[in-house]
């Protein structure tokens, strides 16, 4: 838990959620902390991280974001022979890169916004002017293309606020995405294999209202307590409850996911769009997984033992 990424502080909470919940009767937890510096801690010790990888049977990957969740960490786990939870390598680094698992996802036939990627000290001056007058139009979303948690996520209504907003982007990636806004109903469908006799199951849809101002599902709506209504099961007909939960499985499966995934979607009029696939979605007391698994019957220590045992097979 922890890491050096944005999302350092949901990725601790995550960790202090996964032990709170494990059954003790099954499990002896040994806690791993990374620094923000990428320093690593055993049971609050300096440790190298081959002693740490290696210090227990299997590595619950709590690491949300940069480093932990796009393939970087899970390189370093597979080097030293260590077991761990959720996806692999090159799952992880596509889900990551919201352009390439998109190209994927659009390949497959799912409706995707459409998008500009840009480049740091790249000149996209004229492609953004382009982008906003000939592709799309105001509103569009600019966001990290590999980042986590709605960090840095923008919408901008304004063509002067535009060139800032991705300025100030590149702070946190080297590349940025500028995309369509798809004006709509937010709705998530997280995913486990192994469930309900399935190889890959999904579990209910969730929709999500944000509220006290906020525009979209933002950090701030994810992680602070009533910022955001959630509605589990999502009050949608069942042919689009099978549409979403079927796109989930497939966005898990196309990408290799392993274990559990949760898919984010736009609903505009008949249409269900793919916005991204997050390999290890937060496990926190406000998270959405947790609350879609609780809907199906699981408790959360039932799915701490599913995203477990999935990672021993």
């Amino acid at each position: 838990m922890g890491g050096p990424s944005a999302e350092h502080e949901v990725s601790l909470a995550t960790g202090k959620s996964v032990l709170d919940n494990l059954n003790e009767n099954k499990y002896q937890p040994v806690v791993v902390k990374l620094s923000k510096n990428n320093h690593w801690f055993l049971d609050g010790r300096v440790a190298d991280i081959k002693k740490a990888l290696k210090s227990c049977d299997i590595i619950f990957n709590a690491l949300h974001g940069t480093f932990g969740e796009d393939g970087r960490v899970q390189a370093l786990m597979e080097y030293y022979g260590a077991r761990y939870t959720g996806s692999g390598i090159t799952a992880s680094a596509l889900a990551m890169d919201k352009l390439r698992s998109r190209e994927i996802f659009k390949l497959a036939g799912f409706c995707v916004p459409k998008t500009l990627k840009i480049k740091k000290d790249e000149n996209c001056q004229a492609r953004l002017n382009l982008f906003i007058t000939k592709i799309t139009k105001l509103p569009v979303v600019v966001k990290p293309c590999s980042n986590g948690s709605s960090v840095g996520v923008k919408i901008i209504s304004v063509k002067n606020s535009l060139a800032k907003a991705v300025d100030e982007t590149f702070k946190l990636d080297k590349k940025v995405l500028v995309e369509e806004f798809i004006k709509g109903r937010e709705i998530t469908c997280g995913v486990l294999d192994n469930f309900n006799g399935q190889e890959t199951a999904a579990l209910p849809v969730t929709e999500i209202i944000p509220v006290k101002g906020h525009k979209f599902f933002n950090y701030d709506a994810k992680y602070k307590t009533g910022h955001c209504q959630e509605i589990t099961p999502a009050q949608i007909d069942e042919a689009t409850r099978d549409k979403v939960q079927e796109i989930a499985v497939r966005a898990h499966q196309l990408l290799g996911c392993r274990g559990y995934s949760r898919t984010d979607m736009m609903l505009r009029n008949d249409n269900v769009y793919v916005l991204e696939t997050n390999t290890l979605p937060g496990l926190t007391s406000h998270s959405l997984i947790p609350q879609a698994a609780k809907a199906s019957g699981l408790t959360f220590g039932q799915l701490l033992d599913k995203i477990i045992e999935n990672s021993l097979v």
